[in-house]
């Protein structure tokens, strides 16, 4: 989501069709917001809405909102995900559920990701016929290419996935499938200190691949962007997504993607994903083999797949809510 608010700022600042205001969190310097009007998000703010009657229209991009905006005029919310369904135990969803729905009380225009978001929060909640609703896909932004190869980057032969070490990831299915395939290694990056990071790590001893399947850690943006250009494929298993970024990022890179056909993977990976329908060693391994295959065999999948998704731009996405803001005024 920091990744998300970052992109979507960044390509706001250049619309001149309202005069904008950016609430942001205290003492945090934000390099494209220096010339913009910024109010800070203090303990306050956070459950007094008063300072927010001034503006016409509040934009709350997160479905689990940190801050109370009942005194807005108008609100435009961002539902991402309802992933909570798929990877929460039923007190969890009751929780949640709960949380996103009150935020749909309060709104007045209802925007999703995805139209597989969309889908599901019109079978697991209350969505009055008088709210607006509005599919507006993320942007992806270009990954220049570094030169530098990180020092812990295998030299040899290598896959990519890139992930929040949670149990929805379904990293873990990774380590069965990688011990067949013994010419190549795994780059997994994200934040692991994780319970589910850690019986990553113990499965991968489990199965001595600890040479062969890196977990860096966090990485940086340069990092990232060396790993998508430089690696063979891009594996992604996770069973729970609102849109799938890291997908489109491969797509831009050139790279063949192969992740799970679960939730929203399905429609953002369209005709250029190879899908696992399930995460059984053999199979995987089947699709993965047939898909390397059948990309290196069409010179042209490439240059189809990128214009695919260069479809996704901040620009275009900036546009949809500009619409949106348009309607409410």
């Amino acid at each position: 989501m920091g990744r998300v608010s970052i992109d979507f700022s960044q390509q706001l600042v250049h619309s001149d069709d309202f005069d904008y205001t950016y609430l942001v969190p205290p003492k945090t310097k934000i390099e494209h917001l220096e010339n913009q009007k910024v109010i800070e998000l203090t303990a306050l703010r956070k459950f007094s809405s008063a300072y927010i009657k001034e503006f016409d229209v509040c934009h709350v991009i997160h479905q689990l909102p940190k801050f109370t905006f009942k005194k807005a005029k108008k609100v435009v919310l961002t539902i991402h995900d309802l992933n909570f369904l798929y990877t929460k135990n039923n007190l969890k969803q009751k929780k949640y559920r709960h949380i996103v729905q009150s935020a749909i009380n309060k709104s007045d225009a209802i925007c999703f990701i995805s139209n597989f978001t969309r889908d599901d929060c019109f079978e697991h909640l209350s969505i009055p016929s008088d709210k607006i609703t509005e599919v507006i896909y993320n942007g992806v932004n270009d990954l220049v290419a570094p030169s530098e190869r990180p020092a812990w980057c295998p030299e040899d032969n290598f896959l990519f996935s890139i992930g929040q070490f949670l149990d929805k990831k379904n990293f873990h299915v990774l380590v069965s499938f990688m011990q067949q395939l013994p010419q190549f290694s795994l780059v997994i990056a994200g934040e692991n200190n994780t319970q589910y990071g850690n019986e990553l790590k113990n499965l991968i001893h489990q199965y001595k691949l600890e040479t062969r399947i890196i977990l860096p850690g966090a990485i940086s943006e340069g990092e990232k962007s060396f790993l998508y250009h430089n690696c063979e494929a891009f594996v992604f298993p996770s069973i729970a997504e609102g849109f799938g970024l890291p997908v489109i990022e491969a797509m831009k890179c050139g790279k063949p993607v192969f992740c799970s056909d679960k939730t929203s993977l399905k429609e953002v990976g369209d005709k250029f994903a190879f899908f696992w329908q399930n995460f059984e060693p053999d199979y995987m391994l089947d699709i993965f083999q047939k898909g390397i295959n059948e990309f290196k065999r069409d010179n042209s999948v490439i240059m189809r797949q990128l214009q695919y998704a260069n479809s996704y731009s901040w620009e275009k996405n900036v546009k949809g809510y500009v619409d949106v803001y348009k309607k409410l005024i």
